[in-house]
């Protein structure tokens, strides 16, 4: 009888721990359930939701979780003492961050944990590829994003060492910063010696030491970029070139001696760029001219195979953007020219507000981007765990309404996202704080190795503000459009289709102005075509069309060769008169029109022809030869 009562209470006990168990098991999964159509309903009205294996998305239902254990232990802690699933140290941290009492470099650590326990093969080298299914390749970026804003919430701006937050650790700081930066030399515990790039002073020869750092190698290379940003100092220009571009740099330096420029160059390479006798000639030329020259050669802090396999063409402008030693720089394509004074734009007030300075391009609205494009990169930005958790928030953001009239960065923002237009930004200058601006740098080189997006984007330019927009970052936008300079013409008749009266040149360059008309830079050099044996390939592929306005090649040659005869500047109306693209040197002339009588100082608005005092003419045109003399 009483073994009998025994077994009944047994089993009445095992039932009731079943059927407690079962309850358990629904209401972790109806929290689950309501908090994924929660989430899904907030990504509707205001911010998306992770994506599955989002680390913060990882986060917040095991807070879920541990909540619904939570309750069912209050409720039966008599039958079921030790229902939680969750180790006692992990519960102490998510009890901690849902009161966000916990300290920052708890939280950062648990957040990488995260991340190895959701992927241990997790690895941002895979974004460079391009899958061609739209659920992997986005999916890629937005983890992408999460992952490069918390490395900065935590090691860059948040200046935590990961040497020491991952101290007793099962993460290794060198393998984390090796797979969120995959460009980056490899580095160990092991490591014996600073990772940095071999710089040789160009005008006397020598090599410039290694400087000296006050921590062991291993901790200096463990916490890379936060070390090699508080060793960058001073100013400078920053450019990268390769073999077809010394020409160029060469009568750059021309140029800069005749402005009297003292700030020195530094050329960043991936390390195989350029060949002795370029860097000799360079050399020689940086001694005539006394400009200060550096050659900065980067394969000593990029990985190998990552750089010969995804580093070339636009790529190296990153490279460029990181690896100089500047505190603040001038980015430069070979073939800009400036009209004024490194000190213009490093005191420009917009650049002072926000660390980065750009200027926009050729207002090109018939060229477009794809709506694929927006929808992916929608998903990097930050998901409303993210937020929740680090918070993340960004300047523009497209669950937010905002007025795109509000400012040149709001104009151009909506122009790519909502009206999809391509060409926005012309990156051949760029004014940059570095201790600023490196989160956003490396999000934007990041970025551009994608192997999606680069489909998206013409090159580099794009991705400078969306880099920093990514990251978090504000940028300025220099408000005059991207305009032309040249000989100015005036139609008469009806000439291309438009009224008499009106203005126009035609010309390879893209000039960039400022609101009170001051003539800035050019990018495209001051060569009237600089595409060498551009006119024989013309006439060799269009024989009609250059016979019927050329007498042969060799009049068109030199009028491809003469200097730029500059006489002003057109900002044109595009709504009214949109660029012409003609097959003037291999299709790199354009042509624009003003919509209004010549105007002098006139207040910045759309198509108006700005014409320049003789002093200033004389200078202009006094570079112009500079750039041409031999």
């Amino acid at each position: 009888m009483l073994k009998s009562l025994k077994s009944r209470r047994l089993i009445l006990k095992r039932s009731i721990t079943l059927l407690l168990s079962l309850l358990f098991s629904y209401l972790i999964f109806s929290a689950s359930r309501n908090a994924t159509s929660s989430n899904k309903l907030n990504s509707h009205a205001s911010e998306r939701t992770a994506v599955e294996s989002s680390a913060f998305g990882w986060i917040e239902k095991r807070q879920r979780q541990m909540e619904s254990e939570n309750l069912i232990k209050r409720l039966f802690a008599f039958f079921l003492p030790s229902l939680s699933t969750t180790p006692y140290n992990e519960r102490v941290l998510l009890t901690q961050l849902a009161k966000n009492e916990i300290a920052k470099r708890d939280k950062c650590r648990y957040i990488f944990e995260v991340l190895y326990r959701i992927d241990r093969n997790w690895d941002n080298a895979q974004t460079a590829k391009f899958y061609n299914v739209d659920g992997i390749d986005n999916t890629l970026a937005s983890l992408l994003g999460e992952r490069l804003r918390s490395y900065d919430y935590c090691f860059l701006s948040g200046e935590l060492d990961p040497t020491e937050v991952f101290d007793n650790s099962s993460i290794n700081p060198h393998d984390l910063q090796n797979r969120i930066f995959p460009f980056l030399k490899k580095t160990n515990n092991e490591s014996k010696m600073v990772m940095w790039p071999v710089i040789t002073d160009l005008t006397t020869g020598e090599a410039v030491p290694i400087p000296n750092v006050d921590m062991e190698s291993s901790k200096f290379n463990g916490n890379f970029w936060f070390n090699w940003n508080r060793l960058s100092k001073g100013r400078g220009f920053v450019l990268t070139i390769a073999e077809k571009d010394v020409p160029l740099f060469l009568k750059q330096l021309k140029v800069m001696e005749f402005s009297k420029n003292e700030l020195p160059f530094q050329i960043v390479t991936t390390g195989n760029e350029l060949s002795a006798e370029s860097i000799a000639k360079i050399s020689e030329v940086a001694n005539e001219t006394k400009q200060k020259v550096y050659l900065i050669d980067c394969s000593t802090v990029l990985d190998t195979e990552f750089s010969k396999t995804y580093i070339s063409f636009f790529q190296n402008k990153w490279v460029a953007t990181l690896f100089n030693t500047f505190e603040e720089y001038i980015l430069l394509d070979a073939d800009v020219v400036p009209f004024v004074g490194s000190d213009y734009f490093f005191d420009s007030p917009s650049y002072k507000e926000s660390g980065i300075l750009l200027f926009k391009d050729r207002v090109m609205e018939n060229e477009q981007t794809f709506q694929y494009c927006i929808e992916m990169l929608s998903g990097v930005e930050p998901s409303g765990q993210e937020r929740r958790f680090i918070g993340s928030n960004l300047i523009f953001d497209s669950s937010l309404p905002f007025s795109s009239e509000t400012s040149e960065e709001a104009s151009v923002y909506y122009n790519f996202f909502k009206k999809l237009r391509l060409h926005h930004v012309d990156s051949g200058l760029v004014v940059v704080n570095k201790l600023e601006k490196l989160n956003g740098l490396l999000m934007s080189f990041m970025l551009n190795l994608d192997g999606k997006l680069q489909r998206c984007v013409y090159g580099d330019k794009e991705i400078f503000w969306l880099g920093q927009l990514y990251a978090g970052q504000d940028y300025s936008i220099n408000p005059v459009d991207g305009s032309i300079i040249g000989p100015v013409n005036e139609q008469s008749g009806n000439d291309n289709g438009y009224t008499s009266g009106n203005y126009y040149i035609c010309s390879t360059q893209i000039a960039h102005s400022d609101s009170k008309n001051k003539l800035l830079w050019v990018n495209g050099g001051l060569k009237t075509c600089k595409i060498p044996n551009s006119a024989e390939e013309d006439f060799g592929k269009e024989p009609e069309y250059f016979k019927s306005r050329y007498e042969d090649v060799s009049e068109l040659k030199r009028l491809y060769d003469a200097p730029l005869n500059v006489e002003g500047l057109i900002v044109p109306d595009v709504s009214v008169h949109p660029w012409m693209q003609i097959k003037e040197c291999s299709n790199y002339m354009y042509c624009a029109y003003s919509t209004d009588d010549i105007h002098t100082n006139s207040e910045p608005d759309a198509g108006r022809l700005i014409t320049f005092t003789e002093k200033e003419l004389r200078y202009i045109n006094d570079i112009s030869r500079t750039w041409n003399a031999n």
